[in-house]
Order: C-alpha cells, then structure tokens, then sequence
C-alpha cells in the first residue's frame, strides 16, 4: 500500500514579515534564533502570534546557507518531556516568524529523557535571503558534518580491515614458521 505525503509551506506570519521588512530597510538581517515544538495540529495562519501548544522552546543549533534561497538548521530538542510533534515554529527573538503544521499530521515524537535533533530546510526564495541569518545556540549538534565524518569513518573502517588482515598475515606466518621447526626436530 502506498500513501502519498503532501508537503505544505510554511506559513509567514505577518509579524515576522513585518520585522523582515522593517529591519532590511535599516540594512540589518533578522536572525532566526529559536526553534519551537508543540503538540497542536492545525492549519496555520498568519496572523498567529505564538504556536497553539507550545511545549518547548529551544535554540538554533547550526545553521548554513545552501544556495538558491534556501537555509538549511538544525534544532536540539531534549529534556524529561513527552509529547507528540504536530507543529513548528520559527523565532526571531520574542518574534513568531513562521509556523508549519498541518491538520492531522503528526511530524515527529519528542521522547521523555531523550533528544530529538530535527534538520530542516527552509526556503526563502520569495524573500530577500540575505536579511535572513540565523543565530546559533550553545547545543551545537554538527549535523552538518555528516559527509566528513562519513568520509572519515570509511577511511578508519579501511585501516581498520588492513591492520586486521596484517595481524591475521603475522598469525599465519608464526604459525608456518612452528611448524616448520617443528618438523626439522
């Protein structure tokens, strides 16, 4: 069985196009410095303020610029809570920027005592990109690294399998070698 997902945008708030706007024309970027989670599902409007059912509120981890208008961040969301993640929002500040949900969509889970570190990828192709930064929190998770360290670990898997095959060439040979003194006794 096959279900189809459909993606919806995010949704501007008109607060937070109101603070684009009126910071561009001051020539200062808006930074995007909070990430939130709550557990309403709903269509989202733009004239929201705050997100229904806010359940945490954290920081943006790492943040980096793709190219062709869109910004790509990660978010680390941990602690003793439970709950069901159904919406999201975007922070400049005390100011809700944007907001995704959907109604009876269900995004992720946030489990009691665990983290949860979500990557999102957010297109701003309709906006002046370059008045967009984001601020960058202490829980700084380098999801970002994700091709290095792959690239790394395949190179110590590598030296790893080598040194292996080298011990077990040296555990042949000793072996070879009492052998064959003991057969010259």
């Amino acid at each position: 069985m096959t279900s189809q997902l459909t993606y919806l945008p995010v949704v501007w708030t008109q607060q937070g196009l109101n603070k684009l706007v009126s910071q561009a024309s001051q020539g200062i970027a808006m930074p995007i410095t909070h990430v939130s989670a709550g557990d309403a599902s709903y269509t989202p409007q733009d004239n929201q303020t705050a997100l229904r059912q806010e359940k945490q509120k954290v920081p943006v981890s790492q943040a980096e610029a793709l190219g062709d208008g869109q910004l790509r961040f990660s978010a680390l969301f941990d602690g003793p809570d439970s709950y069901a993640v159904r919406e999201v929002g975007l922070w400049a500040d005390d100011t809700l920027v944007a907001i995704y949900s959907m109604p009876e969509l269900q995004i992720n889970f946030k489990a009691a005592n665990a983290a949860w570190i979500e990557v999102f990828t957010l297109n701003v192709a309709a906006l002046p990109s370059q008045q967009i930064t984001f601020t960058t929190g202490m829980n700084n998770a380098n999801v970002f690294f994700a091709k290095e360290m792959a690239l790394m670990t395949e190179a110590q898997m590598i030296q790893g399998k080598a040194l292996i095959e080298q011990a077990q060439t040296t555990m042949q040979l000793s072996r070879r070698l009492a052998y064959a003194s003991i057969s010259r006794k």
